[in-house]
């Protein structure tokens, strides 16, 4: 087995352990580009909730994950050892992109697509970054996605107008293999209003709201602003008097709560 084949099989064996069989089993939805071949097995794969289970060590989690493969991993032993020399620890990119949804979402791999697109050609998407991001309804009646401007011939559906990224707030959300370590980066969907609250503070305060009001990072294509709710308004004005790294430390040391099942 070569280099690519055996760090590839590392990789993909680690991310089974921590979230169990994909929905399919055995099955992911694999990506590619008209221009040739910018991230060599790049997929997305669907995780349905699973229990907790011993052997393997895995936590229980109630919701749906859909996850990028293919970021992360390098394209030979050269890449691994000029990363190394740079004194760089994480593995290519450094991570895979996810959402987070209560119940199956066929929309998530389409989207994980357009994210992995950005990536290959040079956009830097970090913690913390906001993207422009909406639902739109396909001709077919299907739910599907858009980033970037909205043209005229989108069928924008929803309140949903962006995304937050941040690390999974979750018991297993890093990894460390043989080329190096990555995280799994959630992609979260807000309204224009909390995008715009996000402005006037810092996104961790943003991401304080979500958790405190139930949603954490899931994404919930028909879900209303919280700023359309006197309670959410009256928590966001004690939120956003604190300090971001205080939001941080609340949402952070709660990792075993928020999508555990």
């Amino acid at each position: 087995m070569g280099f690519w084949e055996r760090t590839w099989t590392e990789r993909t064996d680690a991310i089974l352990q921590a979230y169990g069989q994909t929905q399919p089993p055995e099955t992911v939805t694999s990506f590619s580009w008209d221009d040739g071949i910018r991230c060599p097995g790049a997929c997305a794969m669907a995780f349905p909730p699973v229990e907790a289970s011993l052997t393997p060590p895995r936590s229980g989690r109630a919701d749906w994950l859909y996850l990028t493969l293919g970021l992360s991993q390098p394209v030979d032993q050269k890449q691994v050892a000029a990363e190394r020399a740079t004194g760089k620890s994480y593995s290519a990119h450094g991570m895979e992109f996810a959402f987070v949804t209560p119940t199956e979402s066929p929309w998530a791999a389409e989207a994980l697509y357009l994210f992995m697109t950005y990536m290959t050609e040079g956009e830097l998407i970090q913690w913390g970054d906001r993207f422009p991001f909406g639902f739109q309804q396909h001709s077919n009646g299907s739910l599907g996605v858009y980033t970037g401007q909205r043209t005229a011939d989108i069928r924008a559906v929803g309140a949903i107008q962006a995304v937050l990224f941040w690390p999974f707030l979750f018991p297993q959300s890093t990894f460390l293999t043989g080329t190096g370590k990555f995280l799994v980066m959630v992609a979260t969907g807000i309204t224009r209003n909390e995008w715009e609250l996000a402005k006037t503070t810092t996104t961790a305060h943003v991401l304080l709201l979500l958790c405190r009001a139930g949603i954490a990072q899931r994404t919930l294509p028909d879900r209303e602003c919280l700023m359309a709710s006197p309670r959410w308004r009256d928590e966001w004005t004690r939120i956003k008097a604190l300090a971001p790294e205080a939001c941080e430390r609340e949402f952070e040391s709660r990792i075993d709560h928020w999508h555990v099942g």
